[in-house]
């Protein structure tokens, strides 16, 4: 398993009275990342799945994931959040649906 960073934004104090919006992390978490499958069969999540590129697999149950946040790796790439699974909703694991955003520079 690989470390994944999940990160959400937040407002951040930017030293002069005022806030400015950065990514923050929310939590760090084990898992597999892999390519998604596409395909052009009707679906609940058509539209969701159309557009992701990678599926990540948290074999912990990580509550609070959402669509707004991003998931970054060790090397710098960087995916957006475009559906976040709790299969049959058990909290048995997260299937989290992403899509590429490239290698980040500066975060």
């Amino acid at each position: 398993m690989k470390l994944f960073v999940i990160e959400k934004k937040a407002q951040i104090d930017d030293g002069i009275g005022g806030f400015k919006e950065d990514w923050t992390i929310y939590k760090t978490v084990e898992g597999y990342i892999d390519l998604a499958t596409g395909t052009d069969q009707n679906n609940v999540q058509n539209a969701v799945t159309e557009q992701s590129t990678h599926m990540l697999i948290i074999p912990e149950f990580t509550e609070g994931i959402t669509d707004d946040m991003r998931v970054t790796e060790a090397n710098g790439r960087s995916y957006s959040v475009t559906y976040a699974d709790d299969p049959v909703g058990q909290g048995h694991h997260n299937e989290v649906y992403l899509k590429y955003n490239g290698v980040l520079v500066n975060g």
